[in-house]
């Protein structure tokens, strides 16, 4: 994906997340994130907005975070929040160097890239709080497939985590991963036999990698430990 995409997708998954909302009681409990209400899952990313949004402006990490909407209407301060930090990630400006806590990526396109997912797993929250979940987009899920198995596994990986060195594959349609958990290390390893493999849409795998669905909305082939370890290992980095 380009950055314009990174940014359509970002805007689209903003404003849908804030329809979902609006259409649920603040005290509505999100089945896809258990002991967190609607009122809390907006603040949570309204929250992270606002942070990445000041991290950028300044140069680096803030702080704090501005956690609460406070007084005001909860929906209506997620959408200013998202709004300022749409309008601070420009995609024309997506090479522009920007503080990130990725090692290899210190691009205003990181955040982009990031955001876009972001946001998007967490408008699947606020729609499985009323009811009507609409599948990622099938090309920023398989995006989202790499940045899980990449950037997360690839930076936050503890030492001895899950690690027992077999290999998984992870099939959508038109891509594959095959990966291995070693000590500190996860392995990228195309073309190793694997033992299990782990199929289906690329939005199903995806929600799955980040705990959104279970094993039920996938076809799981193999060693069933093995692929439970991966997850296991996923939760770990992006709990």
């Amino acid at each position: 994906m380009d950055p314009q995409e990174f940014a359509n997708a970002l805007r689209a998954e903003a404003t849908a997340l804030a329809v979902a909302a609006d259409l649920a009681p603040p005290d509505r409990p999100v089945p896809t994130c258990p002991g967190m209400t609607v009122a809390d899952l907006v603040a949570h990313v309204g929250s992270v907005h606002r942070l990445v949004t000041r991290w950028i402006t300044r140069g680096s990490r803030p702080a704090d975070w501005e956690s609460t909407p406070g007084d005001a209407d909860p929906v209506d301060w997620y959408r200013i929040g998202a709004a300022s930090l749409i309008g601070v990630l420009n995609p024309v400006r997506a090479s522009a160097p920007a503080p990130t806590w990725c090692p290899w990526d210190g691009t205003l396109g990181f955040w982009l890239r990031r955001m876009a997912h972001e946001t998007a797993v967490h408008r699947v929250d606020a729609q499985a709080a009323v009811g009507a979940v609409a599948p990622l987009d099938p090309v920023l899920a398989v995006d989202g497939i790499d940045e899980v198995l990449r950037l997360w596994l690839g930076c936050h990986l503890p030492p001895a985590a899950h690690a027992s060195g077999r290999a998984v594959t992870l099939r959508v349609p038109g891509r594959e991963w095959t990966v291995a958990l070693h000590e500190g290390v996860v392995d990228h390893c195309p073309g190793t036999p694997a033992d299990a493999v782990v199929s289906g849409s690329s939005s199903a795998v995806d929600l799955w990698l980040w705990g959104r669905v279970g094993e039920s909305h996938l076809s799981v082939e193999g060693d069933l430990g093995v692929v439970r370890a991966l997850r296991a290992a996923v939760a770990g980095v992006t709990a």
